[in-house]
């Protein structure tokens, strides 16, 4: 009788335990952009709010959340009065969805979700708030999500940051600024290898250095934006950050834009609207828009063909077999691993949504999507739940 070709939902594998609430199957999860930076100062929170403003603008529907935890003020820079429920009544479980929380603004299609700077504790949410605040970030209805973090190199920052579509790094060309980009850019590779790594090792592999830059894996690339710069600037910077960040972390940074060092925006913060409300065709504002459009378009990794993600063989019960995992890019929008016999048959095959819980349990960045995969089919293979290879009594 040829074998079953059953397969189990890998979000059934303890890697995935834990439990969580996830979009329903087939409805489109929003894009997340997050706005980060080592140092205060650089105009980050301007920069973010005003590419969910133009974006906004532009038809897109949006929702602008102030992650900068123990330090909000979006609201000031949109000139509107702070929603009276903000982060902190989500993070105390007064109300239990993300998206009942953003407010109108004085912007067709932009919404507010409101940061608490005066609340004890908020700057510091426990382990298990911070992955329902990025599981419900994905969960809104719209279809872009603007998050403005705070300054720094906290893992709450850097945990919000990693967990976004796009991070963008904000600095400007000073010196002080561009070492605390750096170390922003260091911190953030160390913590989202850490991540990965843990990961591996809930779900049972093996990890060691050699076998994660075998397994193709590599950093995304970091979209870097300066403030306050003219475009010669702007690429002397990308260009010292990328040796830099090539050289020691391994991975790139790109320059996504440089914006004007224009009077309109201090104009702006003084009246309380954005730039490109209060002055569209200021220099600052047609950056923006620039901008915005340069994050909008869709990724090359995000959109390519299939590509090999990770290649592993192992042996189950004295027959060698080959586990191969790829992220299957767009229109396909899934991940697929599959097991093959030395003889080249297929032996398994499960293919995954990039929509499906399994994914928002983890609340899984596109970049991990193939090694968390990989390892939960890994380790039922190994325990023996996958049909086809069951061991016998």
């Amino acid at each position: 009788m040829a074998p079953s070709h059953k397969t189990p939902d890998p979000g059934a594998d303890d890697v995935a335990s834990g439990g969580g609430v996830g979009p329903s199957r087939g409805a489109p999860r929003p894009r997340v952009w997050a706005f980060g930076g080592g140092k205060g100062g650089v105009g980050k929170s301007v920069v973010a709010a005003n590419v969910a403003v133009s974006m906004a603008l532009q038809g897109r529907r949006v929702v602008l959340v102030d992650g900068d935890l123990g330090g909000a003020n979006l609201d000031t820079l949109l000139g509107c009065e702070r929603p009276t429920a903000t982060l902190s009544a989500f993070f105390g479980r007064e109300i239990t969805r993300l998206e009942d929380l953003a407010g109108p603004t004085a912007i067709p299609n932009l919404t507010l979700v409101a940061g608490d700077g005066d609340a004890l504790g908020a700057a510091n949410p426990a382990h298990a708030q911070k992955q329902k605040l990025i599981r419900h970030l994905r969960m809104l209805p719209c279809d872009l999500v603007v998050v403005d973090l705070g300054a720094g190199t906290s893992f709450n920052t850097l945990d919000l940051y990693l967990a976004a579509d796009v991070g963008v790094c904000v600095t400007t060309s000073e010196s002080t600024s561009l070492q605390n980009c750096f170390s922003f850019i260091k911190t953030a590779s160390l913590r989202e290898q850490e991540q990965r790594d843990a990961a591996a090792r809930k779900a049972g592999a093996t990890v060691t250095p050699p076998t994660a830059a075998a397994s193709g894996l590599t950093l995304r690339p970091t979209s870097l934006v300066v403030n306050r710069s003219l475009p010669s600037e702007a690429r002397r910077i990308t260009n010292l950050l990328h040796d830099l960040a090539g050289r020691f972390l391994g991975r790139g940074v790109r320059l996504t834009a440089s914006l004007s060092d224009d009077p309109a925006v201090a104009r702006s913060i003084r009246a309380g609207r954005p730039v490109c409300v209060g002055e569209p065709n200021s220099s600052f504002a047609h950056d923006i828009d620039t901008l915005a459009r340069e994050l909008w378009r869709p990724s090359p990794v995000a959109h390519e063909g299939p590509r090999t993600g990770i290649n592993e063989e192992i042996d189950h019960d004295g027959v060698r077999l080959h586990v191969q995992t790829e992220d299957l890019g767009a229109p396909q929008c899934a991940v697929r691993t599959q097991v093959f016999r030395t003889d080249g048959s297929v032996v398994f095959t499960r293919r995954t949504a990039w929509e499906d819980a399994f994914f928002a349990k983890l609340a899984a960045a596109p970049a991990d999507r193939v090694r968390f995969h990989h390892v939960a089919i890994v380790r039922a293979l190994r325990a023996g739940r996958v049909e086809p290879l069951r061991r016998s009594a």
